[in-house]
């Protein structure tokens, strides 16, 4: 998929510890056939002065994904939680209404979430959104 000035995204890195972590970013130009240039929403410089800006391959970009509304998580399910400013993959292990404890892959720590940072984890494969099994 090619991607516009401006596109709001989100980035996974392939590096060790971003599995399944997902940053916002605002996609800033186009760097060669196969790489962008973003400006991460919440991740810094070095010095925490100003916006990390870094180029990124096109295989660790997808666009925002989807989302409705009211949306009930099931014991087990597959979601993202918004913890320490990105979206990272994991599972509902417990729900004490409005809100869910999930359970992150990247580390293995269970999280105490609002239902405002809870959402359906879909993966971009070949220019279309899949809900993966749960489980």
């Amino acid at each position: 998929m090619a991607f516009k000035l401006n596109d709001l995204v989100e980035i996974c890195k392939k590096e060790e510890g971003f599995s399944g972590v997902y940053y916002r970013a605002i996609l800033l130009a186009a760097v060669g056939r196969k790489r962008y240039l973003v400006r991460y929403e919440n991740r810094f410089n070095e010095d925490g002065s100003r916006f990390l800006t870094e180029a990124v391959d096109s295989d660790e970009i997808r666009p925002s994904p989807p989302q409705p509304s009211g949306y009930n998580f099931a014991m087990a399910e597959r979601v993202e939680a918004f913890v320490d400013f990105a979206w990272r993959v994991g599972t509902v292990i417990r729900k004490v209404d409005p809100n869910y404890y999930v359970k992150l892959d990247c580390n293995g720590k269970e999280h105490h979430c609002p239902f405002f940072k809870v959402r359906r984890h879909l993966e971009w494969q070949n220019g279309t959104w899949l809900s993966p099994a749960t489980g």
